[in-house]
């Protein structure tokens, strides 16, 4: 009798130890979080979302599933979920240690006892909370690619929710216009991450805007009998009779700066410097001599960038 009732101790014993595992490693909170965690390196993000019982913020939703979000914890690799801690009113907060990238980073998360499965073991799920933010700033363009995704960017600042932890990267380049890419990680609820696109006009439009600016000093220069070509930035005038050929030559020619001002592409002042060669005769002595004079100039230009291609139109005064 005795013999049974120790085995009977020891098999409760055995079983009480089993549930308290099963509990803690099965049904613990931490079993959430590695479900969080495969979500969203799956890109699943109504799984996610589902699990996280996250509000999302009034924002585009271009981060929150499919290969944005993949490549949003693409470098995520879980060190480890630390230990409950208890917060009070059958909730938990939990720390979770990974790197993102090259980099350590630690993320908190509060769960809450909800109820008991079969009597024994506990159910856990993610205290309410609201996704972070990301802010995608371009004053000079509308549209840029967040984590690989082409996104439309209606307004100068365009706000993304995101999932956390998650590592951000937008970045811009056809063309005509680039920007070098920025890069976030975000770690926590209602946080916002600021990223700014730097945009710059290629190599491929300056010369194109050359090319047309030197078109249209070309066409200044192909007269051959006026001292002041008509809708172009130089002139000479003298009190002298100037014979023809008339011989307008550009010896230096603008350099080309193209900047964005209140979100509008322009030309910098177009400066430049022109040789004249002719011959003139002094009206009151009629002796003769040859005419050279060089003259600095300088005009604006409006520049325009389409899928029609590249235009510049001069703005002589």
């Amino acid at each position: 009798m005795a013999a049974w009732l120790l085995a009977f101790m020891l098999t409760v014993a055995a079983a009480v130890v089993v549930i308290h595992f099963v509990n803690a490693k099965v049904y613990g909170p931490g079993q959430q979080i590695s479900s969080y965690f495969e979500a969203l390196q799956e890109g699943d993000g109504e799984r996610a979302l589902g699990l996280l019982s996250a509000k999302v913020p009034q924002s585009n939703a271009a981060l929150l599933d499919g290969d944005a979000l993949r490549a949003a914890a693409a470098d995520l690799e879980l060190i480890q979920i630390g230990e409950p801690r208890d917060a009070g009113d059958n909730r938990v907060d939990m720390d979770v240690t990974y790197t993102v990238g090259d980099e350590e980073a630690r993320s908190t998360f509060r769960l809450a006892r909800v109820e008991k499965d079969w009597f024994f073991f506990d159910r856990w799920s993610f205290v309410p909370s609201v996704l972070p933010t990301v802010t995608v700033t371009a004053p000079s363009q509308r549209e840029a690619v967040l984590n690989g995704v082409q996104v439309a960017l209606p307004e100068e600042t365009t706000t993304f929710a995101s999932f956390y932890p998650a590592r951000v990267e937008t970045s811009y380049e056809s063309e005509f216009f680039a920007a070098p890419s920025e890069t976030g990680v975000l770690t926590s609820p209602r946080e916002t991450l600021s990223l700014t696109l730097a945009t710059e006009a290629t190599e491929a439009l300056t010369d194109a805007v050359d090319a047309e600016v030197r078109g249209f000093l070309a066409g200044c220069t192909s007269a051959r009998d006026r001292l002041a070509p008509p809708g172009c930035p130089f002139f000479h005038f003298t009190d002298n009779r100037v014979q023809p050929p008339i011989v307008w030559d550009i010896i230096q020619y603008p350099e080309v700066n193209i900047r964005s001002v209140s979100g509008k592409w322009v030309l910098s002042p177009l400066n430049g410097r022109a040789r004249l060669t002719a011959e003139q005769t002094d009206l009151f002595s009629g002796a003769r001599s040859p005419l050279e004079v060089e003259k600095d100039f300088s005009f604006a230009a409006q520049l325009s960038v389409g899928a029609g291609g590249v235009s510049v139109t001069p703005l002589i005064d």
